[in-house]
């Protein structure tokens, strides 16, 4: 957001009428309003993390098609065309993105599914527009309105969790552990490698000013304190990104790591 501001800027009548002086406050006044209200823009949503395509340029993608672009946070892309894999870079400002150039093998695969390949490396390349959808679809946009949407590819972990009813899941290493949280039922931590493991009621969780949800359980033995930042995480262990930083302390002793929305 640009701004010309001064006294310089305002007309000669003006100033007949007023004080210049004045005005170039009250200018001033308006700026630091004007960018502090567009500090307060959040990021774009993150779209770091393993995504399995489900339409390219208006063509379904059969289930049996692995179509895929995991993106990382250091700019590099890798993924299987539906044939051949491929790797490449990318950039992300705002909604815009660009792809460096695909470098794939050299596999022949039926005609159909190099169809599909060609179709998919050559509108991802001419992609230009980035948008994370409300229902967590991920959209690549060319100049030319082609579009590739694609899906989150969830761990087979994650997929179980979701289908027991679970609403966020996280983990972390050294010692390794997982939290799972059912909203209005109850939170269950595994701990130390599993040797501990706990279940408290879900309490109401609490959101502060900087948007981390904080959801602080009890028993008579025991108290748990989950809190959940919506920023990119990396997992030490496995390299995978989760679009949650997690700190958990139990019973004094804090525990760091991942986690997962699963609604």
């Amino acid at each position: 957001m640009r701004w010309s501001v001064g006294s310089r800027h305002i007309p000669a009548a003006w100033c007949k009428r007023t004080s210049c002086h004045w005005t170039s406050h009250l200018a001033a006044a308006v700026l630091a309003l004007s960018l502090a209200a567009c500090a307060s823009v959040p990021p774009p949503p993150s779209i770091i993390g393993l995504w399995r395509a489900q339409e390219v340029a208006g063509t379904p993608v059969a289930g049996d098609k692995q179509v895929t672009l995991s993106l990382y946070g250091d700019g590099r892309a890798v993924g299987r065309a539906g044939c051949n894999n491929y790797t490449t870079s990318y950039k992300r400002a705002g909604a815009g993105i660009s792809f460096g150039p695909l470098i794939s093998t050299k596999m022949a695969c039926a005609p159909e599914a190099m169809s599909l390949e060609q179709s998919y490396l050559s509108t991802l390349a001419a992609a230009t527009r980035a948008e994370r959808r409300p229902d967590g679809v991920l959209v690549l946009t060319t100049d030319s309105a082609a579009q590739i949407l694609f899906r989150r590819q969830e761990s087979a972990s994650l997929q179980d969790a979701r289908a027991r009813g679970v609403d966020f899941r996280a983990v972390g290493q050294e010692p390794a552990w997982v939290v799972e949280l059912k909203e209005g039922e109850k939170i269950t931590a595994v701990l130390d490698y599993g040797g501990t493991t706990l279940e408290l009621p879900t309490p109401a969780g609490e959101s502060a000013a900087d948007g981390t949800l904080t959801y602080d359980a009890s028993t008579d033995t025991d108290h748990l304190v989950l809190s959940i930042k919506s920023k990119t995480c990396v997992d030490a262990m496995s390299g995978d990104s989760h679009p949650s930083i997690v700190d958990l302390m139990v019973n004094d002793t804090p525990y760091h790591g991942c986690g997962d929305w699963l609604d």
